[in-house]
């Protein structure tokens, strides 16, 4: 399970790589949804009022850019990814094992490890802010922030060093409660469904992981990702949605470079509560969940390969040490 467990046989560095090939997992599997996601939410609706669909964005995407377009941006990604899943999971491991030892009275340590998820989601978004505006940026037009340096190079001259932060607010207030409801869903969820799988023949004297089979703990661990994702996601969405239209505040189309059209026509926002005044005075409500399908098949896709990843690889370590 993650978050801190008292009788664990993993130490803090065997949890650190965990980590770290969750995170490189997850964003190898889940970038080519990525790149359609941000195409979607960035995306002005056309002349007459039709919001552009799933379909017609991937068919876009192909024929003017070709597949390799599905990978724009991933090794920064990699990174990027890497660093954010590990900030989440390690820090909430920290948070969560300083909670247990307070001495909290057990009826409120859900809520305490609620707000550790938060805490997590605000480490996590602020350590890897200035490569997200990177990543996005090369999603969009990949030759004009081709590379990491040069990347970096073209947001600091549209924007200075603040361009490296744009759309911070709108991910804290985003991804902190985010990770919250995300570990939270997880942490009740999986042992409910592993209690209905496992056999009834634990002894009591090896620890709750390792009594458990692995195929158990896939099945459990992919559900609980599944629905942690659609929780997590839904509730947060529009701060998402706020989060990317801020990124992209400070960048200009170059002439010098070949845009594709999916990216030609993007909503940019330079303030959180103006972007979400704006959205809602053009389109409605419903205007703050541009994208949202696509956004939430992603999140689940990425919570379940993130979960599943981080509880398969501790479970090997921890069938390791106990060799």
């Amino acid at each position: 399970m993650v978050g801190y467990q008292r009788n664990d046989s993993l130490t803090h560095n065997q949890k650190f790589i965990a980590g770290c090939v969750t995170g490189m997992i997850a964003r190898l599997i889940t970038q080519p949804l990525d790149i359609v996601k941000l195409r979607m939410q960035l995306q002005q609706k056309s002349g007459d009022g039709r919001s552009i669909n799933i379909s017609e964005i991937i068919r876009k995407i192909s024929q003017e850019e070709g597949l390799k377009a599905f990978f724009h941006g991933h090794y920064i990604g990699q990174i990027h990814s890497t660093l954010s899943v590990l900030a989440q999971f390690f820090v909430y491991e920290l948070a969560t094992k300083q909670v247990a030892n307070s001495g909290i009275d057990e009826k409120h340590l859900p809520t305490m490890e609620f707000f550790c998820g938060i805490f997590a989601g605000c480490c996590s978004a602020t350590v890897a802010s200035p490569l997200e505006v990177i990543r996005v940026r090369q999603m969009i037009v990949k030759e004009q922030y081709k590379g990491l340096l040069n990347g970096a190079k073209e947001v600091y001259n549209t924007g200075g060093v603040l361009a490296f932060f744009e759309g911070l607010s709108a991910s804290l207030i985003q991804l902190g409660p985010a990770v919250g409801l995300s570990f939270s869903v997880f942490r009740w969820l999986q042992p409910f469904i592993l209690r209905h799988l496992s056999d009834d023949n634990d002894n009591g004297e090896h620890s709750q992981n390792i009594a458990h089979k692995p195929a158990h703990i896939v099945i459990a661990s992919m559900v609980a990702g599944s629905a942690a994702g659609f929780v997590s996601k839904t509730a947060t969405y529009p701060f998402d949605l706020v989060k990317r239209r801020l990124q992209i505040g400070t960048h200009k189309q170059d002439s010098r470079y070949s845009t594709p059209s999916t990216s030609q026509h993007l909503i940019r926002c330079n303030k959180f509560l103006a972007c979400i005044y704006n959205t809602i005075k053009k389109d409605g409500i419903r205007g703050l969940y541009q994208g949202w399908k696509i956004t939430v098949l992603k999140s689940q896709l990425t919570s379940i390969v993130a979960f599943t990843t981080y509880e398969v690889t501790c479970h090997c370590i921890r069938e390791y040490n106990a060799r």
